[in-house]
């Protein structure tokens, strides 16, 4: 399971992507080119950024390998 502190992270960062892609948007409405560019920088960075947070939630979460794998036959048998 993500931990909350990802969790948090995650959303904070989700919720800054989406106020830069408005900005992003306001400024090529805007005209304002260079703005736009400046700002496709900061989101691919925020992008980076979620990728790695998952990534490291992904890892957190990875099975723990085991002997014996469920349904697989064990060395003995108690009859009772």
């Amino acid at each position: 399971m993500i931990s909350p502190r990802d969790a948090d992270h995650a959303v904070g960062v989700e919720l800054q992507l989406e106020e830069l892609v408005e900005q992003r948007e306001r400024a090529l409405v805007q005209g304002r080119v260079d703005d736009a560019g400046a700002i496709d920088t900061e989101i691919a960075a925020l992008q980076s950024e979620l990728g790695d947070t998952i990534e490291s939630a992904a890892e957190a979460e990875a099975p723990i390998p085991t002997l014996h794998p469920p349904g697989a036959a064990t060395a003995h048998r108690l009859d009772i």
